[in-house]
């Protein structure tokens, strides 16, 4: 897919002398899914042994914004 996506700048840049590319953070655009649970402090991948029924859909960005750290057994 990053191939695409540079093959496609590519093209649509402008051929002046000296025009330098615009930097996109291409992993900061996409969202990784975490879990999260009600009582837990942990985020999780969705197959964690430590993740419980309670588990509620979110993104690692969300989940680190609102204090969740990492699950040491997953490491999403």
């Amino acid at each position: 897919m990053l191939l695409v996506l540079t093959s496609l700048c590519l093209m649509l840049s402008p051929s002046q002398p000296g025009y330098t590319h615009p930097k996109v953070n291409f992993v900061e655009t996409v969202q990784t899914v975490v879990y999260t649970t009600k009582t837990g402090e942990k985020y999780h991948l969705e197959g964690c042994s430590y993740l419980r029924q309670s588990k509620i859909k979110t993104t690692k960005k969300e989940a680190i914004a609102n204090g969740y750290t990492a699950c040491s057994r997953c490491k999403p």
